[in-house]
């Protein structure tokens, strides 16, 4: 995350659902909005620095460290992935996986994962000291440290912390970082809509951090949810699978399994800007906070039984809109402008192709069927990069560097979005990143 030298306002964390559909019980009508592959999982907005020093950047400084997520009284911190892309106040952010963010073409996106791992503020500073071989170890110069070498793994950039013991911390990060595995999502329930005749509609597995997730079915009298077994369930753990299960002779319908959990999200989970406007995050320091997700099934006795899912797919610049059919009569489909035969039982997957950045709009529509799913791809570490040259001016009440102000008073509503926390202020240096120098030593 990159310092600006305005103060910023409290903000709050806000755990919830993002992909909800209108569901009308005792038909086969469904409609609703999405964002593509984002069932479950956290959104958030940003508030102030809460340990940071001064980076230099090809020769130009700017300010990095650990920057606040909070949720009431749970703060959770994240780091900057993203060093290229500018910010922009007023943005939602939402937790994705890897290969949804810029670290989707990532090699070395393991690493990251390591230096998160075996860093401030998962490990301490003194222990920090220790692993480095000097006396002390501030936090935030253990934060600075962290940052830069986030930023030589996630931008190639030669960024380089003025103070010798920081400095010392990001070279010896960089060197012993190791390819590690990326963290499981808090929430997610996949897929997030299924279809059929009747009987046991499914599977729709459960993905979570947290040791167990509450279920509860909103569903027509006699449909059930159950295991693989068919024993009927309030509870799930990870990867456990769940099934509607609609007895025989029920009229056409539709209904909706929500999941919620208390969980500390991940470190490592990337945060990404819905619409594509706003540099991306990783998760560094957590807390526990609840997260929901929905499922959906869909039944009728006959006739076609659509369903579509999306899923954001960066290795070929789009996203995956899978549609399937349960019924037993062929179901036509527009995805866009592209029309789409679905056979009875049968799953089809269409590539809709997105710019970069850009925000996105994809709906679906057949007969008594209509979904949308939006979002932005947001795959590619590469754009313009918005550097500070002014050092942030320390709050009153703190001793770390706050971020610029949201514009918010305290009678305007916090807007759900990490961005709030971001804006570029007046004089901030314009410039592209030139060849890598070496790494100063300590």
């Amino acid at each position: 995350m990159l310092g600006i030298s305005s103060r910023g306002g409290a903000v709050r964390i806000a755990a919830g659902l993002v992909s909800a559909g209108a569901i009308a019980l005792g038909t086969l009508a469904v409609g609703g909005t999405a964002h593509a592959d984002q069932n479950g999982s956290a959104t958030a907005t940003l508030g102030d620095f809460i340990h940071a020093g001064a980076i230099d950047v090809d020769g130009h400084q700017a300010y990095g460290g650990t920057v606040a997520l909070q949720d009431g009284g749970q703060q959770l911190a994240v780091y900057c992935i993203d060093l290229h892309h500018d910010t922009h106040n007023g943005v939602q952010y939402q937790e994705t996986g890897w290969a949804q963010s810029t670290l989707s073409q990532n090699p070395n996106r393991g690493k990251i994962q390591w230096i998160l791992q075996h860093s401030y503020p998962v490990v301490s500073p003194s222990v920090l000291a220790g692993d480095i071989n000097v006396a002390s170890l501030s936090a935030d110069q253990a934060a600075a440290a962290t940052q830069a070498a986030i930023w030589f793994y996630s931008d190639n950039a030669n960024a380089v912390p003025e103070d010798q013991n920081a400095n010392a911390l990001a070279s010896w990060l960089e060197k012993n970082a190791q390819d590690s595995a990326e963290p499981a999502p808090s929430l997610a329930l996949s897929p997030a809509s299924v279809a059929g005749r009747g009987g046991k509609l499914g599977p729709v597995t459960v993905t979570t951090s947290g040791s167990s997730v509450d279920l509860s079915l909103s569903a027509p009298a006699g449909v059930t949810l159950v295991d693989g077994t068919g024993k009927p369930v309030t509870t799930a753990v990870n990867g456990e699978k769940l099934y509607v299960d609609v007895p025989q002779g029920t009229a056409a319908g539709s209904a909706e399994v929500d999941a919620t959990t208390t969980t500390a999200l991940p470190v490592g989970r990337a945060f990404k800007a819905v619409d594509g406007s706003s540099q991306t995050m990783i998760l560094a320091g957590t807390a526990p906070v609840s997260v929901k997700a929905v499922a959906q099934a869909q039944w009728a006795p006959q006739g076609p039984v659509p369903a579509a899912n999306a899923k954001e797919d960066c290795k070929q610049g789009g996203v995956d809109v899978t549609l399937t059919n349960g019924g037993d009569q062929p179901w036509t489909a527009s995805v866009g402008s592209l029309k789409v035969t679905v056979a009875p039982g049968a799953t089809k997957t269409v590539l809709v192709k997105e710019k970069e950045g850009q925000k996105y709009t994809i709906t679906v529509t057949g007969p008594n069927f209509s979904k949308t799913f939006t979002g932005a791809l947001t795959c590619k570490p590469t754009g313009g990069s918005h550097l500070p040259t002014t050092k942030p001016t320390p709050s009153p009440s703190a001793s770390h560097p706050p971020l610029a102000e949201t514009g918010a008073s305290s009678a305007t509503p916090v807007i759900a979005g990490v961005g709030a926390g971001f804006v570029l202020v007046g004089g901030a240096a314009v410039f592209l990143l030139r060849k890598r120098r070496g790494r100063h030593t300590a």
